[in-house]
């Protein structure tokens, strides 16, 4: 076992001891926080497969309309109608923090849903169009918050694991055998102070006698 080359002193040893105190107290903050991470990323998968899935036929449906549309009526007259339509939405992002990882809060405003356009040179598969499109912004808005955190809590987590797997293959193994190697060589020498001082004791017996 590898162990740290210091001197066998007792001011080490207690040193040691506190920092391998400090190590244990972080190891298990650490394993609390892997524990959060493993929780929340698990919620947020299963909401990301569902919001994407969501996200997917809603784009579709507005894909469908749209080439329809653009049959109908062709690129140049689409083009013109797209440019009546102003763009209203309102993206505010907030944050909050999962054990110290900011996770954004996505909030998307929209507004009510309104045809800009007249009614002249129109077709059904434009409003669809507009409306497949309109109701699909949330989805999407709410999906990018979802993936956001998901990257980093993965992120987070993975670097977590790094430090639990560091503390507790490396660093508090490496200062157990050098704390034990400490407390061994500090009997010993101990052990042959004890040992020279009772043969100081004898011979000084036996020289008053």
């Amino acid at each position: 076992m590898n162990r740290l080359s210091l001197p066998a002193t007792k001011s080490n040893l207690l040193r040691l001891k506190d920092e391998l105190s400090l190590a244990r107290e972080g190891l298990e903050i650490l394993d609390e926080k892997k524990t959060v991470f493993i929780s929340e990323i698990s919620r947020i998968i299963d909401r990301a497969e569902y919001l994407r899935r969501e996200m997917e036929e809603k784009l579709s449906t507005a894909y469908n309309y749209f080439k329809e549309a653009l049959l109908t009526h062709g690129k140049e007259e689409i083009e013109k109608t797209a440019l009546a339509i102003p763009s209203q939405e309102e993206i505010k992002i907030n944050e909050r923090t999962i054990m110290g990882t900011i996770i954004p809060l996505v909030e998307l405003k929209l507004p009510p849903l309104r045809l800009y356009y007249g009614f002249y040179r129109t077709s059904f598969a434009l409003d669809a169009v507009v409306s497949a499109t309109h109701q699909a912004l949330k989805t999407i808005a709410e999906l990018a918050e979802v993936e956001v955190s998901l990257y980093r809590l993965l992120y987070e987590l993975k670097k977590t694991l790094k430090r639990i797997n560091a503390l507790s293959n490396i660093y508090i193994p490496t200062y157990q055998a050098t704390i034990k190697y400490i407390e061994e060589t500090i009997e010993e020498k101990e052990r042959e102070d004890l040992f020279r001082l009772k043969r100081i004791k004898k011979k000084r017996g036996e020289t008053f006698l």
